[in-house]
């Protein structure tokens, strides 16, 4: 094991011998902080540059830094957690995914720790930090959160006199509109392979169609059994998502198209418009795409949402139950929230930063990420996406229910009733 000399010298005060002990300088012991991320454009990079300014004030400790595609991450962070060699601290999404963690004793109460002079909890708006609190206490750190917009190409519109769709149904008539423009030409492509992009889609026809006041219940399984995903609107939510795929609005077969294709035909040009979210203003400007504008999903006729609610998802740190240095995990993780490092953060990952209080002064982002920082801060109620909300068993039963609305193998009160049976069986076990 190696040591390092910290320089010190204590004095100890003793009440039983009435003296002062000068002990031996103290050894600080050189510590590893394992974390484990997803792979997003710019992690690497940032990770690493805060690493080094971390050892400005915590010379001694290390960040070992690995990284994982999207998919693996979620089967493979609890196995983990609950083996003998997970990490200390790990990305993970606010909600059930993060809450269950918490219910199985794997991921820290950190309140007590960040609640100090320069600790996250000092830092980070209320929102945000509530979105990791169970039970009053605190058990991870906000440090982003990512948004959701149709993106749409301002020259195509312009070129053809198309205008912003203030309603679902207008959003479909445009879709139909640009295939008269040109048949071949897919309108918003989706890319469901990995089945998360069309449950982005549901997390906010939910909304649309009831509020997120009338679906909590559901969501967290607290309604009476026999009340449980009864509201027609879940039903009027998958009917919604049918109409815009009659519209055209998407590829042919969007369950087997890759979401990287989908976004690629944007980018590229090839289709006006794309529902995609806050990170995809990283490739764009990559790709010197810069002539797109945003907004949100439209309103649905009749429904019972809020024009003010939006897609918002917060994500961020937790901390392993089992690490063995609580204290620098958590310092870690209120560095990367600090004013400088969240700056830092946007300039180089391209997220939306917990943090936003330097977000003006960002170089080298487009404008559209200022310009989309500006409008999140403008939306009234957060929408928070089904996959992450709901309990694992039942945002699964709902991914597979949407795959096969739109594969028409199951019609939108048949996919209800298919989300109702899982969470009726989840319900009978608590």
């Amino acid at each position: 094991m190696r040591f390092r000399l910290n320089g010190e010298v204590r004095f100890i005060a003793s009440a039983l011998l009435g003296a002062t002990i000068l002990t031996t300088p103290a050894l600080a012991e050189d510590i590893v902080i394992k974390m484990w991320t997803l792979d997003n454009n710019g992690y690497k990079e940032f990770i690493s540059e805060a690493a080094e300014s971390f050892k400005a004030t915590h010379p001694n400790v290390s960040i070992e830094h690995q990284i994982f595609p999207g998919d693996p991450y979620k089967t493979a962070l609890k196995v983990a957690l609950v083996g003998s060699d997970g990490p200390d601290v790990f990305f993970n999404w606010a909600g059930d995914r993060a809450t269950q963690l918490v219910k199985d004793k794997l991921a820290l109460d950190i309140t007590d720790y960040g609640d100090v002079p320069g600790g996250f909890a000092k830092v980070l708006p209320q929102g945000l930090l509530d979105s990791f609190r169970y039970d009053g206490r605190l058990y991870g750190v906000a440090t982003d959160a990512v948004t959701k917009y149709v993106f749409y190409d301002k020259a195509y519109f312009a070129e053809h006199k198309l205008e912003i769709p203030k309603t679902l149904g207008e959003l479909g008539g445009l879709c139909k509109a640009i295939r008269q423009i040109d048949p071949d030409t897919i309108p918003m492509p989706l890319g469901n392979k990995t089945r998360w992009k069309a449950i982005h889609w549901m997390t906010m026809l939910n909304e649309r169609a009831m509020g997120v006041a009338a679906t909590a219940a559901d969501y967290d399984l607290s309604r009476p059994a026999d009340q449980l995903y009864t509201d027609p609107g879940y039903a009027k939510a998958f009917q919604a998502l049918v109409d815009l795929q009659d519209a055209g609005c998407f590829e042919d077969a969007p369950n087997a198209t890759e979401y990287a294709i989908a976004d690629s035909m944007f980018i590229t040009r090839a289709s006006p418009m794309e529902y995609c979210g806050s990170w995809c203003t990283s490739a764009l400007d990559q790709a010197g795409f810069t002539d797109y504008g945003f907004f949100r999903l439209p309103v649905m006729e009749g429904g019972k949402g809020n024009p003010d609610a939006n897609f918002l998802v917060p994500e961020g740190y937790q901390v392993s139950a089992k690490t063995a240095h609580p204290q620098e995990a958590v310092e870690w993780l209120s560095f990367l929230v600090s004013d400088e490092q969240a700056l830092k953060f946007a300039e180089k990952v391209q997220f939306l930063p917990s943090n936003t209080r330097l977000i003006d002064k960002a170089e080298g982002v487009p404008q559209s990420f200022k310009d989309i920082a500006s409008e999140v801060a403008t939306v009234k109620e957060g929408v928070n996406v089904l996959d992450a909300l709901l309990e694992a068993t039942v945002a699964d039963a709902y991914m597979n229910a949407t795959v096969e609305v739109l594969n028409r193998t199951l019609t939108p009160e048949a996919a209800v009733g298919k989300v109702r049976e899982a969470a009726l069986a989840v319900q009978a076990k608590k």
